[in-house]
């Protein structure tokens, strides 16, 4: 049992969630990547971080860790997909469209580019929701806004889909645009989960608002250049990948071979009738890094499985408000170490959002 009640079981790998997809009915589980992709030397074991509370026993060999799910846990995630499905068009390339909000920094369109993939460290914060809110901080990965084909990972406070307020790990993916296709952590089949001892949902440490302890999901998701899923791992504080799981190639159409964006920021959502929520750490400071959330380390991967930063890339803030009063986002680029390339995003919400 988790911290926050939830229940939790270790089953069998081959018996999880992911394979009630059509489309994986006969996929052969790949137990690691066949390579990770090639580091600059030294960047990422050099830098310091609070390591994550381990809390959990590791599941036994042959099985996985999930999260029990309950009746209600399948009604939110419908209604939360459902709601995707209805606002297919709230991108962060469009403006602010039925409540949604997005503080970014992405690359810039270049359809001559594929990425494989990116990595960073999100700063793990809390801020209050109400229930029908939600409020965001993740990676996304992604191809053609007609068609389009994304992987989000990172924390999320939506009290809709976990019936409280805690600071979760989540992942959601989509094949079309949300339309037939889309799903939050293991709720549908999709992703294939590896990890024995972490699992999608898992409640996260805060960091400390002003302090000097800092939390930071440090994330990598890239293309497996033979199988051509798409894997996530973490770094644990002994600088070690661990991996997660995949999203196998098969569920994917324009993302199979390559993604053509990568965006890093936070998003918030709120109904129209009510004020927007808080974002990030619900403060924003362009040069206060222990008062506002932040994403660092940014690195791309690309089409030749080769992880480095973004030093000669084009890198755009978009932001669905131009009031400051409402959500702010800055790029910062090269900040020195420890947080190397590096942005800060967020903001208090509320009715200056609506102006």
């Amino acid at each position: 049992m988790d911290v926050d009640g939830s229940i939790l079981d270790c089953i069998d790998i081959n018996k999880q969630p992911a394979f009630d997809h059509p489309l994986l009915k006969d996929h052969k589980i790949q137990m690691t990547p066949s390579s990770l992709p090639k580091e600059i030397p030294n960047i990422r074991d050099s830098i310091p971080q609070h390591p994550m509370p381990k809390t959990l026993e590791k599941c036994p060999e042959g099985t996985v860790l999930v999260r029990r799910t309950r009746k209600e846990d399948l009604v939110a995630a419908k209604a939360v997909s459902n709601h995707y499905r209805a606002n297919a068009n709230a991108h962060p390339s469009t403006s602010k469209y039925f409540g949604f909000h997005f503080q970014l920094v992405k690359t810039a369109p270049d359809t001559s580019k594929g990425y494989c993939g990116a990595a960073a460290k999100i700063n793990i914060r809390n801020v209050k929701v109400s229930e029908n809110q939600f409020s965001e901080a993740s990676i996304w990965i992604q191809n053609s806004l007609e068609q389009t084909n994304n992987i989000q990972f990172g924390w999320t406070i939506n009290p809709k889909l976990f019936g409280d307020n805690h600071t979760r790990s989540f992942t959601y993916w989509t094949a079309d645009n949300y339309r037939t296709t889309g799903c939050f952590n293991s709720l549908c089949p999709g992703f294939v989960q590896i990890s024995r001892e972490n699992y999608l949902g898992q409640i996260l440490p805060i960091s400390e608002y002003g302090g000097d302890v800092q939390y930071m999901l440090d994330i990598l998701i890239f293309k497996d250049p033979k199988s051509g899923n798409w894997w996530m791992a973490h770094e644990t504080k002994h600088g070690r990948k661990e991996f997660i799981g995949y999203w196998p190639k098969s569920i994917f159409t324009t993302m199979a071979d390559s993604a053509s964006e990568i965006q890093f920021g936070g998003k918030a959502y709120s109904p129209l009738n009510q004020p927007a929520p808080p974002m990030g750490s619900g403060h924003f400071d362009a040069n206060d890094f222990s008062r506002t959330c932040f994403i660092s380390n940014m690195q791309l991967v690309d089409s030749s499985n080769i992880l480095f930063e973004p030093k000669n890339t084009s890198l755009l803030e978009i932001t669905d408000n131009p009031n400051p009063n409402c959500y702010q986002v800055a790029y910062k680029g090269y900040t020195g170490e420890p947080r190397r390339y590096a942005m800060l995003f967020g903001g208090p919400g509320g009715t200056a959002c609506d102006a």
